[in-house]
């Protein structure tokens, strides 16, 4: 299995970021000076993962990164597993009631 290597250097775009994310702050403490609230990390900050990387490694080899796992789904293969089971097994006569 081969990887497809990045042409970037890891962290090219941290020094860059660290300005966004810094005017990002500014801006809420010159617009909103009683408001504590920290501002979101940005993208391109070492160690912060971008939405396409959280998605590779969520999705496995085989699973298509918009489909959800169900319980029906599992539900149905249990289904079918006691189905499956049960069809070796001859079903048992009817018992009839005594007075």
């Amino acid at each position: 299995m081969a990887r497809e290597e990045s042409t970037q250097k890891i962290g090219a775009g941290h020094a860059s970021a660290m300005f966004r994310q810094g005017l990002a702050e500014l801006r809420a403490a010159a617009f909103h000076p009683e408001s504590n609230v920290a501002q979101p990390t940005v993208y391109g900050i070492y160690g912060t993962k971008t939405p396409g990387e959280v998605m590779q490694e969520r999705q496995g080899e085989s699973r298509d990164p918009d489909e959800q796992p169900s319980i029906l789904e599992e539900r149905l293969k249990q289904a079918e597993q006691q189905r499956d089971a049960d069809k070796g097994r001859e079903p048992e006569p009817p018992q009839q009631e005594r007075d």
